[in-house]
């Protein structure tokens, strides 16, 4: 019975691979709705960020390594959601005319450079705040993992 299981979900899996289509890392939100849509999950991403920290500092031992490594993964992704909101509500603003190659990989800001431009670019290096947070959540799991086998162990 499991076999069958096992052959119909591969069954499935290489169907919905064959007829997939493109999935590109970066979408543009088409319309005011689903920038708006996007917007509140990055408002509501930073509030559970927030309710994270706090509870784990409340209610963990605060002197543990995995804990304060996930707190720093909070505190990083914070800032990171903060940036993208910002970079997210400084597009709107800007036209594609002050772009040059609009929409290819090759996107550049044309000069003279504003303020808003500024803020956009900076808005753009948001991965010097998520590589970091990444690898925060990376030592937080493995901390936790050494100490429950250190437990297991005894």
């Amino acid at each position: 019975m499991k076999r069958s299981h096992t052959k119909t979900i591969l069954s499935l899996t290489v169907l919905l691979l064959l007829q997939s289509a493109d999935a590109w890392a970066l979408q543009p939100h088409v319309g005011g709705e689903g920038l708006f849509t996007h917007q509140m999950a990055h408002v509501f991403f930073m509030g559970t960020l927030i309710y994270l920290y706090l509870h784990t500092r409340r209610t963990q031992d605060p002197v543990s390594r995995g804990w304060r490594y996930l707190r720093l993964f909070c505190v990083l992704l914070f800032f990171w959601n903060l940036m993208a909101f910002v970079g997210h509500e400084t597009a709107v603003h800007l036209s594609r005319d002050e772009f040059t190659d609009a929409g290819t990989w090759t996107e550049q800001l044309v000069f003279p450079l504003s303020v808003l431009k500024l803020i956009y670019f900076v808005a753009k290096m948001d991965h010097f705040l998520t590589v970091p947070a990444l690898l925060a959540l990376f030592f937080s799991l493995r901390s936790f993992y050494l100490e429950a086998r250190k437990e297991t162990a005894k």
